[in-house]
């Protein structure tokens, strides 16, 4: 039986076959047919044929492959549509919540601090927290400060109109930006961050006191979320 499936596998071949085709004619393993037919000599004939072939099979997974990414991109483009329409106009309360909770995430905390500040390079979630200084935490509009982390040399000009447009903070109340390159990222490749870092910085003792406290009460709410969950085996 073995040898009448060898046999059959190389006249296939001989014909011009690929191996997908042979192996749709022949119930055997691959790796029995490599071994089966390396040493078949194909004419030209039959070497155009299997080349036209395999070349058609791979354009038609390409093919298959490329539309599979666009229905992919497409599914993500309308999933994330739908999501963002999703988020309405934020009342005080959950603004407050919201500030606090990316204040905790990426605001200055250390002790001994006298100065809120939160920093971030993301120009949509520094409008958000201006928002939110202004609206929940009453700052007046002369006690903000604004400094720039830059990256690029050239653009720092450019980066303080920029955070100032942003922030809504008058130039003159920008303190002198400063440059933070890594040694080891010098020269290799441009930061993501065109308009460097932008911190935002209120002094004052006992607004950044209210933030900790609110902080903490939100700390102590999800410890006891977190204790009400019973978990399963």
């Amino acid at each position: 039986m073995k040898t009448l499936k060898k046999k059959r596998a190389i006249e296939l071949r001989k014909a011009g076959k690929t191996y997908s085709e042979i192996l749709k004619d022949l119930p055997v393993s691959k790796g029995s047919l490599s071994l089966w037919l390396r040493d078949v000599v194909l004419e030209l004939e039959q070497r155009t044929r299997i080349e036209n072939k395999n070349a058609a099979v791979i354009k038609k997974f390409v093919e298959l492959n490329e539309r599979r990414k666009r229905n992919s991109r497409e599914k993500k483009r309308r999933l994330a549509g739908a999501a963002a329409g999703e988020i309405r106009e934020i009342s005080d309360q959950e603004l407050k919540l919201i500030g606090i909770a990316l204040y905790w995430a990426e605001g200055y905390k250390r002790s001994g601090w006298r100065t809120a500040c939160f920093a971030n390079s993301e120009p949509q979630m520094i409008v958000l927290m201006m928002r939110w200084f202004r609206e929940i935490c009453r700052v007046p509009e002369k006690k903000f400060r604004v400094r720039i982390q830059a990256y690029d040399a050239g653009r720092i000009q450019e980066s303080q109109s920029f955070w100032s447009r942003v922030t809504g903070v008058p130039l003159s109340q920008l303190s002198k930006p400063y440059m933070r390159i890594s040694p080891t990222s010098q020269g290799k490749m441009e930061t993501p961050f065109v308009h460097g870092t932008c911190s935002i910085r209120i002094s004052d003792t006992c607004l950044l006191v209210k933030i900790k406290g609110w902080i903490t009460g939100l700390a102590a709410l999800s410890s006891s979320l977190v204790q009400d969950v019973s978990f399963s085996s």
